[in-house]
């Protein structure tokens, strides 16, 4: 959906398309939530994830500055799918990095 939103050029195009993006982006987070919970005990799960959540969103803080910087050295539609590759690169971690707990037990 990002790459498409890089190639809009109507500013009512990009408003009805940034929405649906947002829309699944947020869907996104949610399930990562849920997944993210099963990797901790219960006792710890609340502080583990809001830890997680809050460093993400303070490195999330810079994205505007860094779109800005790229869309004026070279475009927006190469800063918009830079922000694309990013999600892939999660995708990628995700399925890499998190284990697997289905049958483990939660102690």
């Amino acid at each position: 959906m990002v790459l498409i939103y890089s190639q809009l050029t109507s500013q009512y195009a990009l408003l009805v398309v940034g929405g649906i993006m947002g829309f699944f982006v947020n869907g996104m987070i949610a399930g990562l939530g849920t997944l993210m919970s099963e990797l901790y005990p219960t006792e710890a799960r609340g502080t583990a994830e809001s830890g997680i959540f809050n460093v993400g969103r303070g490195f999330g803080g810079f994205g505007p500055l860094i779109v800005g910087i790229l869309a004026s050295r070279y475009s927006f539609g190469v800063a918009i799918a830079w922000l694309s590759s990013i999600y892939l690169i999660e995708l990628i971690a995700t399925a890499a990095l998190i284990p697997e707990r289905k049958g483990v037990p939660l102690v």
